[in-house]
């Protein structure tokens, strides 16, 4: 029951945080974009964790890339490498990567880190037998951090991952949509902004009995001006 409520609320918050997009955008949301795609949160590729397997995370090293159009020949990529640790039914990681964009030296790059909780809120089979498939309801908590120059960029987000999970077997193909709300701060020498956009991300992945998932996945922080982050992943467990 406390699961239940807790998903009515998560999914009732963000239903609402999904209409921001259809009302003027100024200075805050352009504060929230920049912050979640220079931060962990929204510069790199959702983690193939149990908030959207819904299986029992083994704990293990995750590689992330991430690309994004900067402007017509120019891209930002941004690369990232996670540690997962297994808490009971949930899992918790620590990410540290590095925001490239390649703008001709124009700009620079930036180190950026960041932490996520994951857990499962809502199993449904999909048959009675034993070895039956699910939809998997999880949720996905994440922070971010960044320092470029004197400015500071914080992060955080929250997306609620609804998947289809196969009967196991020794390789599973799992895909998913990620609907959440993101928020971010940017505070500089002129004071500060802070701002909130709805975020998706849906992708597939494939994961192996021998601890090895693979996937690839597009995520958006909803600014009007905004683009699409493609990227891909790779974690070997433990």
């Amino acid at each position: 029951m406390l699961r239940s409520l807790l998903t009515a609320a998560i999914t009732s918050a963000v239903i609402l945080a999904a209409a921001r997009p259809l009302v003027a955008q100024d200075a805050s949301d352009s504060a929230a974009y920049r912050a979640l795609t220079q931060t962990p949160p929204g510069a790199l590729p959702m983690q193939m964790d149990v908030s959207i397997t819904g299986l029992r995370d083994r704990g293990g090293v995750t590689v992330r890339y991430g690309i994004m159009s900067y402007d017509d020949r120019e891209y930002v990529h941004d690369f990232g490498v996670a540690l997962t640790i297994p808490t009971g039914s949930s899992s918790i990681a620590i990410t540290g990567g590095y925001y490239w964009p390649n703008c001709n030296g124009r700009c620079t790059g930036h180190a950026m880190f960041g932490a996520s909780f994951s857990q499962n809120l809502v199993r449904l089979s999909l048959g009675s037998g034993v070895g039956s498939g699910s939809l998997n309801i999880g949720s996905g908590w994440e922070l971010g951090y960044a320092k470029v120059d004197e400015t500071t960029l914080a992060s955080g987000r929250l997306s609620i991952p609804i998947s289809l999970v196969p009967a196991r077997r020794s390789t599973t193909v799992i895909p998913y949509v990620a609907p959440g709300v993101g928020g971010g701060l940017v505070h500089d020498s002129t004071g500060s902004e802070v701002g909130l956009l709805f975020t998706l991300g849906a992708g597939i992945g494939v994961r192996t009995s021998h601890g090895f998932t693979a996937h690839a996945g597009i995520s958006r922080a909803f600014l009007s001006t905004g683009n699409w982050l493609a990227g891909v992943g790779i974690t070997i467990g433990t």
